[in-house]
């Protein structure tokens, strides 16, 4: 009896998680599946990552959880200032234990992904394959690649990433057929730019925050003459991780933000929209991340250790990445044999200091559970039928939580990044009404009660 054959494109960390998850099915469950990676080589970019206390007793069921602990901090809370130093409110995420169990944690992408990466064969991962078109039938569902292979399977899974090569194709038969809503097709728009990377091992007595068993995030809101938020965090092994960037529309008089998004829609092309995803992290053009870091280095940290150019220049280059951001739920996930998860569906921003939350990285996972819980329950041999139904089961069960992960997420970002024009209103003595709104920038321990809410309501969402 042949074994139920899946298409994985994309084996960044939800394909890998959705992997590993199919790995667990029982025998008499088992299917074969393969995954498609469009890179040549395994190079993850990103900065630091957090896993949300939700997430966690998956992790250990998965039989994850010592590795990913050993490399991770527990998230403690968020220290806000404005770029003079003087201090914005904090926010304490230390009811999650109460709330969930267990802490968030806080650890590097890389690491993350190495530790996916370890418990999925070699053997089940195709490098270089970048996916092309997509064709479908009765029959079956085949990925056309850029290298003229061709791979052949049951069901396909798009989870690669907000430009996914699969989404897109998939779109275009359904819009030739008059079967996509209107909203599905209008372009993604790029509004968020930020830099992000990852320092090298460092001293502990000139970077005493790595001293701290628990990650306090350092988040500033600053840029009288460009507004931008910077975080920084420590993680395990002595390294701290950074980020420094801000919203394209709220900085429309920055040549270099501006040029940054500008570069995001027309250097990568329309052609590139159309045929091939986006990179979600790094293979920016270098110019434009100098360019970022130049104009931003020479700033005091407002957290003291120097300069932001001073962590710049204690990070190796490859370990330093442009990524251009965007928000956007969509209302297909499904047709045929393909269906979609993770960024390729619902886009969250993980810009700074959302970034630090990683709500699209778990959302990625919670959608590959709910993928497998239901594909454990296909009969043998499933029919079209029978691949419709667990295709619409697996939209009305993930579906809200999308929604309820953006609209977090929107109000999340008027938190931080909406605040910056503020804050450098509030810096200028010219401005009339700069007191009232410093005044509502300092949070009471009422609002940052509610900002705490707020986030905890966003993270647990799943």
């Amino acid at each position: 009896m042949s074994r139920t054959q899946i298409l994985i494109a994309g084996g960044g960390l939800g394909g890998l998680a959705l992997a590993i998850m199919l790995e667990r099915l029982p025998d008499d469950k088992k299917v074969d599946y393969l995954i498609l990676e469009r890179s040549l080589i395994s190079n993850p970019m990103g900065s630091a990552i957090s896993l949300h206390a939700s997430v966690i007793p998956l992790l250990k069921q998965l039989g994850l959880w010592a590795e990913i602990e050993k490399t991770s901090k527990p998230m403690s809370h968020f220290s806000i200032k404005r770029e003079d130093g003087s201090d914005l409110g904090t926010v304490d995420f230390a009811n999650s234990e109460q709330d969930y169990s267990y802490y968030g944690i806080i650890l590097s992408r890389p690491d993350l992904h190495k530790i996916l990466l370890s418990h999925v064969s070699s053997e089940k991962i195709l490098t270089g394959k970048r996916i092309v078109s997509i064709t479908q039938d009765d029959l079956g569902v085949s990925c056309h690649c850029a290298d003229l292979t061709i791979y052949h399977g049951d069901i396909l899974i798009g989870a690669d990433g907000a430009y996914s090569a699969v989404r897109q194709s998939l779109y275009r038969d359904l819009k030739a057929h008059g079967n996509l809503p209107r909203q599905d097709y209008s372009p993604v728009k790029l509004d968020q730019v930020v830099v992000v990377g990852i320092t090298e091992p460092l001293r502990p007595t000139d970077y005493p925050l790595l001293k701290e068993d628990v990650c306090q995030f350092r988040i500033v809101l600053g840029g009288q003459d460009r507004p931008y938020t910077m975080w920084m965090a420590p993680l395990s092994g002595n390294r701290i991780a950074w980020s420094i960037g801000g919203r394209t529309d709220t900085l429309a008089g920055s040549s270099f933000w501006s040029e940054s998004q500008e570069e995001a829609t027309s250097s990568f092309g329309h052609i590139a929209y159309q045929y091939s995803r986006l990179p979600d992290w790094g293979e920016a053009e270098h110019d434009s991340i100098d360019e970022i870091c130049d104009q931003m280095r020479r700033r005091p940290n407002p957290f003291g250790h120097g300069t932001y150019g001073d962590l710049m220049d204690k990070t190796p280059r490859q370990l330093i990445s442009k990524v251009m951001f965007e928000e956007r739920g969509f209302r297909t996930w499904y047709g045929g044999r393909t269906v979609l998860m993770g960024d390729a569906c619902h886009k969250v921003w993980n810009d700074a200091p959302r970034a630090s939350l990683s709500e699209g990285a778990v959302n990625a996972i919670f959608d590959g559970a709910c993928l497998v819980n239901l594909i454990h329950d296909l009969p043998t041999d499933p029919s079209m039928e029978d691949i419709g139904a667990m295709f619409h089961a697996y939209y009305e069960q993930r579906y809200p939580a999308s929604r309820i992960a953006i609209e977090g997420s929107s109000q999340f970002a008027r938190l931080f990044h909406d605040q910056c024009a503020k804050v450098a209103a509030a810096l200028d003595p010219g401005q009339h009404q700069a007191r009232r709104i410093e005044t509502r920038l300092c949070f009471s321990a009422r609002k940052r009660d509610n900002i705490a809410k707020t986030v905890l309501n966003y993270l647990g969402g799943h």
